[in-house]
């Protein structure tokens, strides 16, 4: 398998916030961003991996500004970090105001993807190249990332909630 350049899994999505979108005050849901940020970062999943991708995380997801019904919404997915099975892809959102065509950041997440089978066994992914400088920090906040994940996850599992 040859290494990929996050370059070969970019994938940018532009939305208009509709009314079925907004809450009553006229704001984006935040699960409906939610919903439209998984759907972007999979695309970069699937284009490294080409194969079945499941979500495995999201990592904190911080409401930076307030996106507004008529906004338009841009979200870009690129591949940071991958381990045999698994991949983090960086995910980015702006929201440019439909009237001033003013843009702002309004949130950055992380999500990692599982590559899998038809039977859901997760499968190997190819390596991710490494091109730049910055992919190179991009490559070492992942992987410091991707360990703090384990962490969580083994702390998750020993510690269930009870009902």
């Amino acid at each position: 398998m040859d290494p990929k350049s996050w370059k070969e899994s970019f994938a940018m999505v532009q939305r208009v916030v509709l009314p079925p979108d907004t809450n009553v005050f006229g704001n984006l849901y935040g699960g409906r961003l939610m919903e439209w940020i998984d759907n972007v970062a999979s695309i970069s999943a699937f284009k490294h991996s080409r194969s079945k991708v499941v979500t495995g995380s999201i990592d904190s997801l911080y409401f930076l500004t307030p996106i507004k019904m008529g906004d338009i919404v841009t979200i870009e997915s690129k591949i940071d970090y991958v381990t045999r099975e698994t991949m983090e892809v960086e995910t980015t959102v702006f929201t440019e105001d439909h009237n001033t065509a003013v843009k702002r950041f309004a949130t950055r997440a992380f999500l990692t993807y599982v590559a899998v089978d038809d039977l859901g066994k997760p499968v190997q992914v190819p390596d991710l190249k490494i091109e730049t400088e910055e992919d190179r920090t991009r490559w070492d906040e992942g992987a410091r990332r991707s360990e703090h994940r384990k962490k969580q996850l083994k702390e998750i599992k020993q510690f269930p909630p009870k009902f």
